[in-house]
């Protein structure tokens, strides 16, 4: 069976935060990932509520923060006084939902030693897009795990398109580092991370080589409420079922 899940974390969302666990839980329960791309959103608590319903999701995910702030746009590097300040929080956050998994951008990373044994065995990171100065080949990523050996892999096949449009580099990806894989991150590119109903970019699904692990899709469609994220979950599954006989 798919295990498709959706990020909670939404670009101009329509919906809250609790609107948007409640929509998830309407239609899967599979996986959800807790984005904080931006430190400020650590200070939006979950309450007792929120923590109840997430721990109904069978695999759950904690997006690190990328940014300090998103105007102007600081990057937020670990380790730094902030990043540690983070680290603590999100550690707290993981213990209270029961994480799975607490995903960084290696590109942020200038200690990855550090990082390994700050956050053990739920840290992960993913691989990264084109416009990225690190984290998008298979040799960063070696280097990677060399240095953060209990760190996992998130395959992102949105970052493999832009780098690849034919999405042959997702089977040497999935050649070095499958024993790591714990999750993918799915979106249509667009411009950015759109939804795959309106994309329609379905070579993304190429990507996906391991149907038994979650795959978590960034895409904007739970943004616009539940009709939207019916129909983005109902294309996925109709194409992957299609076209990959999944």
């Amino acid at each position: 069976m798919i295990k498709l899940g959706y990020s909670l974390g939404q670009k101009k969302p329509k919906y809250s935060l609790k609107e948007r666990i409640e929509i998830l839980l309407s239609v899967e329960n599979y996986a959800v990932e807790v984005s904080y791309i931006v430190a400020g959103r650590l200070d939006e608590k979950l309450d007792t509520d929120d923590i109840k319903k997430i721990k109904q999701f069978d695999y759950i995910s904690i997006h690190a923060p990328a940014l300090t702030t998103e105007d102007p746009k600081v990057w937020l590097r670990y380790p730094s006084a902030e990043g540690k300040a983070v680290i603590e929080d999100l550690l707290k956050i993981a213990k209270d939902i029961n994480a799975n998994t607490i995903l960084f951008h290696p590109d942020l990373v200038d200690d990855f030693k550090w990082l390994n044994d700050k956050v053990g065995n739920l840290l992960a990171f993913e691989n990264m897009d084109v416009h990225k100065s690190f984290g998008k080949t298979v040799e960063d990523l070696k280097s990677i795990f060399k240095q953060a050996p209990q760190a996992k892999w998130v395959c992102d096949v949105n970052h493999l398109y832009t780098i690849d449009q034919s999405m042959e580099l997702a089977e040497e990806f999935h050649k070095n580092f499958q024993n790591k894989l714990c999750h993918y991150h799915l979106s249509g590119y667009g411009g950015f991370h759109e939804a795959l109903h309106i994309s329609q970019e379905d070579i993304i699904l190429k990507g996906i080589k391991d149907f038994s692990i979650p795959i978590i899709n960034e895409g904007s469609a739970l943004r616009d409420g539940k009709t939207s994220l019916l129909k983005e979950n109902d294309y996925i599954l109709d194409r992957l079922k299609q076209k990959f006989g999944h």
